[in-house]
């Protein structure tokens, strides 16, 4: 975290939005991984992000840096939760500010868009909800994986019947498709009764979280929710090493 005395230095001298909420936001491990930065990004661009960004802002609750600062798993059903091992992190979309685009090929009527605003958003996570939920999400791919070797099993055990052997080049590989769709469809009811029996334990879906109940008054949902559950990303560390909302750098426009 942020403070006075351990501030992260903004190597730009002439970036015209630096000390800005953007600048704090996406510049916040310094000048070098800000992508406003990095890239060729004109100025008006860099003024229209910085712009886009102040109203997203202004739709987050103040104390939302607690999601992801919170030292207890807030995926956990009791409270506090356990230790924090980890985050999940989720896109999460709002539909302001107001975004159109054409209808086809950017041509036609412009229609508004129900995404506004995208962004990571990183959530406590515990070791055991960790685990539960990755045995969850990787159910359907081991399935996969386990009815194409099955698949390749039964061709190679039938090769030899004469009504394989006569028919079209392409029935074995329809075989081994069958078995992958079969074992995939039964590794997904075995991924949504698994899903049932952790349900006392933790939630499975970002909105389930009691704290997000502001988020979602605020008119933030989920980017592409899944029916069972919500899809993230795992990971050790967060979207950057001082990630923030809202900073805690007093530094303002015209600062060194």
């Amino acid at each position: 975290m942020e403070t006075k005395q351990n501030l992260v230095e903004k190597s730009s001298r002439r970036c015209s939005v630096k000390h800005t909420p953007i600048c704090k936001f996406l510049g916040s491990d310094g000048c070098e991984k800000c992508s406003l930065y990095k890239g060729d990004v004109k100025e008006t661009e860099k003024k229209k992000t910085g712009e886009i960004w102040e109203v997203t802002q202004s739709n987050l609750p103040w104390d939302v840096d607690n999601f992801h600062e919170s030292e207890t798993c807030l995926f956990c059903k009791k409270r506090p939760g356990n230790p924090k091992a980890v985050y999940g992190t989720v896109e999460l979309a709002h539909p302001e500010p107001p975004y159109e685009k054409g209808m086809i090929f950017g041509l036609g009527k412009p229609q508004r868009e129900e995404v506004g605003s995208l962004i990571p958003f990183p959530v406590a996570m515990c070791k055991d909800c960790k685990k539960r939920y990755d045995l969850v999400e990787n159910l359907k791919f081991y399935s996969a994986f386990v009815g194409f070797l099955l698949g390749v099993l039964i061709v190679l055990l039938i090769s030899k019947w004469e009504v394989i052997q006569y028919s079209p080049e392409y029935i074995p590989l329809v075989i081994v498709l069958f078995f992958m769709a079969v074992v995939y469809a039964i590794g997904g009811k075995v991924a949504e009764k698994l899903i049932k029996k952790y349900s006392d334990e933790m939630y499975f879906r970002l909105f389930q979280i009691p704290e997000m109940a502001e988020m979602e008054e605020m008119g933030w949902f989920v980017y592409r929710e899944e029916k069972e559950k919500t899809r993230m990303i795992i990971s050790k560390k967060k979207p950057r090493e001082h990630f923030r909302y809202f900073s805690l750098d007093p530094r303002q426009p015209g600062d060194e």
